[in-house]
């Protein structure tokens, strides 16, 4: 794990008195980055209320998370801009949308495509802020990320995601292998995926067995289709092992032509039954 910060030294920020604003002093903001393999955070405190992240998880675009010790917004529809700082005069607030806020620490999590925006707005000089009522009608609650100091923090915190996994435990641990008919040799496809597997497979210490389902169509007979399926779970374990996976890891079962996801009546549904699944375990 690399955490770095960030303190940046300017004038204090006079805020509006209309809403009950939580926003770190300009001289006191500071970005944070920190990850791993698995996720990289690009981190901000905001004074007197949380935490506002921006998280990477691999094989997954940018979120945004809102953390608070004590939350004073109510529940319910936020909503989310881009606001210019004082020291750009004339420039108008830009929409981001509406955000779902809930109750205790976790405040809000906001999906990718808003995420982008803000980090959008943050490039070019403005600061996230998120508006919503106080408890029982009170005061408007304000929460704002500041944009001091932030090109620096982004810089390291794209490095942080170059070095991510190219896919996430959620991405891979149910991972489908397709055949050609009557087949048993993987496809330049399959093998793309297996290797992004083996990769996840080798940085997560936590993964206990590796689950090989073979399948066949039911073209053939039974027996016949059954040791297909045997041949087709053997050709990943197979491939597997030869990147450098621990051969004890595997637990491999052989279906035959049982367990169809698809009607075998069409050519389509009879290539979406040939095929591996790959589960990955963790204790």
């Amino acid at each position: 794990m690399v955490t770095r910060t960030y303190p940046v030294l300017l004038l204090a920020l006079a805020l509006p008195a209309q809403a009950l604003t939580f926003q770190t002093r300009m001289e006191d903001v500071q970005w944070q980055v920190a990850g791993d393999e698995f996720a990289c955070r690009l981190n901000q405190s905001v004074a007197g209320y949380g935490e506002a992240s921006f998280v990477r998880h691999a094989g997954e675009p940018a979120a945004f998370e809102l953390t608070s010790w004590d939350n004073p917004m109510s529940s319910g529809a936020a909503q989310l801009y881009n606001e210019p700082p004082p020291w750009r005069p004339g420039t108008a607030a830009v929409p981001v949308g509406q955000v779902t806020v809930k109750q205790g620490a976790g405040v809000m999590q906001v999906p990718y495509q808003q995420a982008g925006r803000m980090l959008a707005g943050l490039a070019s000089g403005l600061q996230p802020t998120i508006m919503r009522n106080g408890y029982a009608g009170g005061a408007p609650v304000r929460v704002v990320v500041s944009s001091v100091g932030y090109q620096q923090a982004w810089l390291d915190f794209q490095k942080c995601i170059s070095g991510l996994l190219p896919v996430s435990y959620a991405q891979i641990s149910e991972s489908l292998i397709s055949f050609g008919s009557g087949g048993e040799t993987l496809n330049a496809q399959a093998k793309s995926m297996l290797d992004a597997a083996v990769m996840y497979i080798k940085a997560d210490d936590e993964i206990k067995e590796i689950v090989l389902d073979g399948h066949s169509d039911n073209q053939g007979n039974r027996l016949d289709n059954r040791e297909l399926s045997r041949q087709r779970a053997l050709a990943v374990k197979d491939y597997l092992v030869e990147k450098g996976v621990n051969e004890d890891l595997f637990a491999m079962r052989f279906h035959g032509d049982r367990y169809p996801v698809a009607s075998n009546r069409t050519a389509q549904g009879r290539a979406a039954n040939r095929r591996v699944m790959l589960r990955l375990e963790k204790d």
